[in-house]
């Protein structure tokens, strides 16, 4: 007979004792009540105030436990089962894991279905549950799986000191870190999981290898790319800003229109360039793969009803524009004087910002690029009051523009369009005279 002496502080709860036939102590110790007179179950002594509770069969005291169920692997973004049970408990809490598995107040057996995370990782869940006594606890690990992946896209040249863009795009990552690219600010980046930056490319030329890590949560991802940065053309020490432009806006084309220079075709961008200043778009000429043609038309047009007269050019050079060293021969007009490259174009071209290019071959009158090797379209609207070969003119504090490149028209109305100076359409043509050189003309008299 096992005899138990408590205080009447004792965390024992029972009323009218000899009526009752079980008791548990701490909620997980159990026993039988003594049925004997003559060693009743409960006894009081009134001299000390202990109480003395009889067993009849001894204490069947058996410890509190708690476990939980996950499976330990689980694919990215499906859905799986937690459940848990427990003994000589009366709640259970959880935490960890992830949104949705943290609750507090649950009953001591049950179970939940969750979605796994979209990202690859190891995440720990714990159930806790409170017993008269400390809680008791399990602790499961669950890794979650799936393919993650990180892509960085970058020009394969740039010039040097000018401007460029690196983008990138992951999944299933939780973080990115910028590796590399000496001679530039890309290693000192702040990049999230997904996005872009412009940076200055490195004084010297050269190769230069840029990176990017990526967490996944149970690992890294990472890739790179490698840019060659090349020297300016050394004719370019000869340039010099126009007079009346005190400085230009450096931006580059992949990055305004989407595409590498001349795609994307018929995309057109607005630029406001401010009276006295110019702007400048850093390309890399590509042959299309798309099945696009590789020769088109350069052509911006007024977007406003500023008076403005503009120069526009293509060159290896920023801020060129030497008429004589882009049009060749020297002086020509591409009218009355043909020009075998026609890399210039302003108020000795009739005044239309409009330049044919070809990334391949020879044409006249064309403006001959190669691809592979960076150059500038140059604009600018200079701060004279009258339009001239070295300052042009622009009547307000901004001049508004827009286009980009068209490829070349196959179809009559195209044409007639250009021929008005309204290659993209914007506007009512005005009735233009057109001239033509006496040779061009045959005269057939009446009969």
């Amino acid at each position: 007979m096992l005899a138990l002496f408590v205080t009447m502080a004792a965390s024992l709860s029972f009323s009218a004792a000899h009526a009752q036939s079980t008791m548990t102590i701490d909620g997980n110790c159990s026993f039988t009540l003594s049925t004997s007179t003559t060693t009743p179950a409960v006894q009081v002594n009134p001299a000390t105030g202990n109480v003395t509770v009889n067993s009849q069969s001894g204490v069947a005291c058996s410890p509190a436990s708690a476990t939980l169920n996950v499976p330990s692997t689980v694919a990215v973004g499906q859905s799986f089962t937690a459940s848990w049970t427990s003994s000589g408990t009366t709640s259970c809490n959880t935490s960890g894991g992830i949104a949705g598995w943290p609750a507090t107040g649950r009953p001591v057996t049950g179970s939940q279905i969750l979605t796994a995370p979209g990202t690859p990782q190891t995440v720990n869940f714990t159930l806790s549950c409170v017993t008269g006594g400390t809680p008791v606890t399990d602790t499961k690990t669950v890794q979650f799986t799936g393919t993650a992946s990180v892509n960085l896209t970058a020009p394969t040249q740039s010039p040097v000191s000018q401007s460029f863009t690196l983008s990138w795009s992951s999944t299933g990552t939780t973080s990115c870190t910028p590796t590399g690219g000496t001679g530039t600010a890309w290693a000192s980046q702040s990049i999230g999981t997904s996005g872009s930056v412009n940076l200055t490319g490195p004084a010297n030329p050269g190769n230069v290898l840029f990176g990017i890590t990526c967490n996944t949560g149970s690992g890294t991802v990472a890739d790179n790319e490698t840019i060659q940065f090349t020297d300016i053309d050394p004719g370019c020490g000869g340039v010099t800003l126009p007079p009346n432009v005190g400085g230009f806006a450096q931006q580059t084309w992949s990055t305004r229109y989407g595409g590498q220079f001349p795609l994307v075709y018929s995309t057109n961008v607005n630029f406001n360039v401010s009276s006295g200043q110019g702007l400048r778009l850093a390309i890399t000429p590509t042959v299309p793969t798309n099945g696009d043609s590789a020769n088109g038309t350069l052509t911006y047009n007024e977007a406003s009803g500023v008076p403005r007269a503009g120069f526009m050019t293509i060159s290896r050079c920023p801020g060129d524009f030497r008429i004589n060293i882009l049009n060749q021969p020297a002086g020509c007009d591409g009218v009355f004087t043909p020009c075998t490259t026609r890399c210039h174009t302003g108020p000795e071209a009739s005044g239309q910002l409009s330049l044919s290019f070809r990334l391949q071959g020879t044409a006249n009158n064309v403006c001959n690029i190669t691809p592979g090797v960076p150059h500038f379209v140059n604009i600018h609207f200079g701060g004279t009051s009258t339009p001239g070969p070295d300052g042009a003119f622009c009547g307000g504090a901004q001049c508004a523009i827009i286009g980009g490149t068209q490829e070349f028209f196959s179809r009559e109305s195209l044409a007639l369009q250009w021929l008005e100076g309204d290659m993209l359409g914007l506007s009512e043509p005005e009735p233009k005279v057109i001239s033509l050189p006496l040779e061009a003309l045959t005269i057939t008299p009446d009969p």
